[in-house]
């Protein structure tokens, strides 16, 4: 199948901050050639060349299928949401006590990294930190989240177990603001307008010396006997002495042993404002994520101008394979979506009652997904000059910065001869992360499992 991106996708809301730079293209033709070639100018791209230019001194290139991060970073709620403990008995029994904790405390260092990221480079993408509240609706979810709650706060190896509360009861209805909760948790988290992030991270990288090139799809890449790649572009070919492939769901394309391992999954989100201007949208102080059963969950974050992004609409994907699963087209929207988002919140929030909404935007992006739900973060076993950071299973925003600065101090490193195991600077992810000969050989895929839906009440 095709797994390029397509050209016509939907737009949304957080492209409305779209300018020239866009399109920009740092010169006229592609150079023939290039130390260091990034595939893809989303979240995981754009990082990379931000943590990598300062310590690498030759040359960078970055292709871009589209516009400037017109992907799944462009596309997502705006939520740097780490799990820090919904996950940690399926993580535990994986990786056992220590790797789940390297994981859940991973996470929740993005948050700090964020805020460092953003205030050192003075970037103004609407972060703010604040907290999330998970409501757990469905009896099975409430059981899972009070059963891991528990194990993740007696794991030793959890640094910021402190930092998460849960709620039952009266008291979860109250803090929530949804009635019927019977649980609800509590923790730090963060959001941010993300194509404002990446574009501002982007330009500044320009300057220093990165040539940005969108509109400019990679269709194959071929190695070469002296162990550099040949990167066909319809532009033309570039010789990469080092490529990185940050192209999460569209992997594939570039990488065919990843067909199987990181899966395009289309999904939806939406804008949404009152219908009357003259209704004083209730305020939610908290990000959420709200969850019914099994993998039918939305999540919304209030934006500062009083404004939600709200995405999931799972119930209306998740029982209809053919319309997410190995899908890369977001040029359309997920039948139903539109209305199920619509008059969301006045029906999910009892503050927000009497208050008519609707969602001025709504569109599809495409994640990816992968086999044992874990990103793919390091160069290829067999192929040491070829890197990847891809694969985000839709939980990109408190996973990709501190893997971009990993990697990039591992590229950085081993051009100049400096050798270790593991790579230098992926010592610095979780083990569970790192591309391995173990996984790249495993056969087993646990995508479809764990978006099994569940009944779901009616909204």
């Amino acid at each position: 199948m095709d797994v390029l991106p397509v050209a016509n996708p939907t737009k949304s809301f957080w492209l409305t901050a779209e300018d020239d730079f866009a399109t920009f293209r740092s010169t006229p033709e592609l150079p023939a050639e290039a130390d260091v070639v990034i595939v893809g100018s989303g979240y995981a791209g754009a990082t990379t060349a931000h943590y990598l230019l300062p310590q690498f001194k030759g040359s960078v290139l970055m292709l871009e299928a589209r516009n400037v991060c017109s992907g799944a970073t462009a596309r997502n709620g705006g939520h740097l949401k780490p799990d820090l403990y919904y996950s940690h008995n399926d993580f535990r029994e994986k990786y056992g006590e220590a790797g789940a904790a390297e994981i859940i405390n991973f996470e929740h260092a993005h948050l700090q990294a964020m805020k460092e990221l953003v205030e050192g480079e003075q970037i103004d993408c609407d972060f703010v930190l604040t907290r999330a509240c998970d409501v757990h609706l469905h009896g099975t979810a409430a059981e899972r989240a009070v059963a891991n709650y528990t194990e993740m706060c007696k794991n030793p190896h959890v640094r910021c177990k402190q930092d998460v509360q849960l709620t039952q009861g009266d008291a979860a209805r109250v803090i929530s603001k949804v009635d019927g909760s019977p649980v609800c948790v509590t923790y730090t988290a963060g959001q941010l307008w993300p194509y404002k992030l990446v574009t501002a991270v982007l330009r500044k990288a320009v300057a220093a010396g990165l040539n940005l090139q969108t509109n400019t799809p990679v269709v194959a890449t071929e190695r070469l006997g002296d162990g550099r790649y040949l990167v066909r572009t319809p532009r033309g070919a570039v010789v990469a002495g080092r490529l990185v492939l940050a192209t999460n769901a569209y992997t594939a394309s570039v990488e065919p042993r990843f067909r199987n391992k990181i899966v395009p999954i289309k999904g939806a989100c939406s804008h949404i404002v009152p219908v009357s201007a003259a209704d004083r949208a209730p305020h939610l102080t908290n990000t959420y994520g709200i969850r019914f059963a099994g993998a039918d969950t939305d999540y919304l974050i209030n934006r500062p101008d009083g404004s939600v992004v709200l995405g999931g609409a799972k119930k209306h994907i998740f029982p209809y394979k053919d319309r997410f699963y190995n899908v890369v087209d977001d040029s359309t929207l997920i039948p139903g979506s539109e209305a199920y988002f619509s008059g969301y919140l006045e029906k999910m929030f009892y503050t927000w009652k009497g208050v008519a909404t609707h969602a001025d935007h709504v569109w599809s992006g495409i994640l990816g997904y992968t086999d044992d739900t874990l990103p793919y973060v390091g160069a290829l076993p067999d192929e040491p000059r070829k890197y990847v950071i891809a694969g985000f299973h839709g939980h990109g925003m408190p996973r990709v910065l501190l893997c971009a600065r990993a990697l990039a101090g591992s590229l950085a490193a081993d051009a100049a001869g400096v050798a270790g195991d593991p790579a230098p600077g992926l010592a610095d992810i979780p083990a569970a992360f790192r591309i391995t000969p173990d996984r790249m050989t495993a056969t087993e895929n646990r995508i479809l499992q764990s978006l099994q839906p569940a009944p779901v009440p009616k909204l």
